[in-house]
């Protein structure tokens, strides 16, 4: 299962690149949420096989850029968080998905690898919010 993790992390490695390329900023959305869920659920896989850290701190790395990509891409439509309720409550949900397992990574991680996987979960709530607000400000 370790071998079938670590080669769904490096496989999706160069993925935030190619999603980045995409032009329609919905389809955009939907893959970096996409891939920011998958990359944290790899995260909790290895960290709970005891992988690789180097397949451990990439993983992080692809969460944080996805989660932010997505935002990102929906805030890059141009229109009003009210056109795009739908959008930004798929987002909310998945972005609060993705912080409660970076929240039980942290912990069972050591010391050392701490900080990293920190930095990541702080992004992801500021991300998460920023979701919640698009949310609220939608009705």
């Amino acid at each position: 299962m370790l071998v079938l993790a670590m080669g769904c992390v490096s496989m999706l490695r160069a993925d935030v690149a190619e999603i980045r390329k995409e032009p329609d900023p919905l389809k955009r959305f939907e893959a970096a949420l996409a891939l920011a869920e998958t990359q944290t659920k790899a995260a909790r896989q290895l960290v709970k096989d005891s992988g690789s850290r180097t397949e451990l701190m990439a993983a992080l790395e692809d969460v944080e850029a996805a989660s932010v990509l997505s935002l990102e891409s929906l805030q890059a439509t141009g229109k009003r968080p009210n056109r795009l309720t739908k959008q930004y409550k798929k987002g909310e949900l998945k972005t609060m998905e993705i912080l409660r397992i970076l929240k039980d990574l942290v912990t069972a991680l050591s010391i050392d690898d701490r900080p990293a996987a920190e930095k990541v979960r702080d992004r992801a709530e500021v991300t998460h919010e920023e979701y919640l607000l698009g949310v609220m400000s939608g009705k």
